[in-house]
């Protein structure tokens, strides 16, 4: 019998964890010997986790526990491949990632041990298998949906020897992704089946009670160029480095030892085009900074007269 085991890392966020709960836990709970549901709280501040816990006593396969302080949000993350077991299917799931209804029996009914990961995508109606080798670069078919941690299913047996990698890799703000990779490289090939991402996605619930920083990704993710063929790594920092300069200058006091590694690491494996892209980038991020602030303080004076649409947009702007 196949084993779900859903883990959601949580903090600071007590109106969308339970919006998620009041839809997960019914599903669940008809389930007791196939599906078990743990509650990580990175040591809220905000509620007290033993108080959402009371309301769901009655369920014997969903649990709640809660770190002795506050590990950071990647580090909550990595905890749910130490949580897992042997046999089971690892769903991290975000406390704002709402699920449908229906979700936990369509996920019963397709799961197989010959599985090696489960990606939910926007373009199908039905269940896809997808067979990719480490060196054709595995992750484009799921138009690299698996670095959203509620877009995946993990086969233990398959990430067992690559757990260690979570922690490894965990200040690409991505140690789901690592240990997918990871594994992926030490297998050699990887059996894939794409889902329907509307067959388990609802609506997301607000994040506005505790938002993500995503300054650590938008400056770290270039190291798990490592886990990749040399090819593919070449191909991913360098667009990487297309898409988020502006961001990885702008963060770079924020985390500036790690943004040395990571300007390293895009040099190693982008060659002679990001040897020269960089110092350029940095420039033109200087030269267009002004500008930055500028658009920040027009913002600041336009909210009180722009319609919410038009100040999206604006935000929208680079620059």
């Amino acid at each position: 019998m196949n084993q779900l085991f859903i883990y959601i890392p949580t903090f600071n966020r007590p109106s969308a964890l339970q919006a998620q709960l009041r839809s997960l836990a019914p599903q669940v709970g008809k389930h007791p010997a196939q599906v078990r549901l743990l509650v990580n709280d990175n040591c809220s501040n905000a509620y007290a986790i033993e108080d959402i816990a009371k309301e769901y006593r009655q369920f014997e396969n969903i649990s709640f526990q809660k770190n002795g302080g506050n590990i950071g949000g990647n580090a909550n993350i990595a905890l749910g491949f130490v949580f897992s077991k042997p046999g089971e299917f690892l769903w991290i799931l975000s406390d704002n990632d709402i699920i449908s209804d229906g979700a936990v029996d369509y996920l019963l009914s397709v799961l197989a041990q010959d599985v090696d990961f489960y990606c939910f995508v926007d373009t199908l109606a039905q269940a896809q298998p997808v067979a990719r080798t480490w060196e054709q670069g595995w992750q484009e078919p799921m138009d690299w949906r698996m670095g959203l941690i509620s877009d995946a299913l993990y086969n233990i047996r398959t990430v067992q020897d690559s757990m260690e990698d979570a922690f490894y890799y965990h200040n690409s703000s991505f140690p789901h992704l690592a240990v997918a990779c990871s594994a992926a490289k030490k297998k050699g090939a990887v059996q894939f089946m794409l889902l329907p991402r509307s067959r388990i996605s609802g609506a997301m619930h607000r994040s506005d009670e505790c938002p993500t920083d995503y300054s650590l990704a938008q400056v770290c993710m270039p190291f798990l160029a490592a886990l990749f063929p040399r090819k593919k790594a070449r191909q991913f920092t360098l667009g990487w480095l297309g898409k988020h300069w502006w961001d990885m200058h702008y963060n770079r006091l924020r985390r500036y030892e790690l943004y040395l590694q990571s300007k390293a690491t895009i040099r190693h494996y982008g060659g002679g085009i990001a040897k020269i892209v960089l110092p350029l980038s940095f420039l033109l991020y200087l030269l267009l900074f002004p500008f930055s602030l500028l658009k920040k303080k027009l913002l600041e004076m336009a909210k009180k007269k722009l319609s919410p649409q038009m100040l999206e947009k604006l935000k929208r702007m680079r620059f």
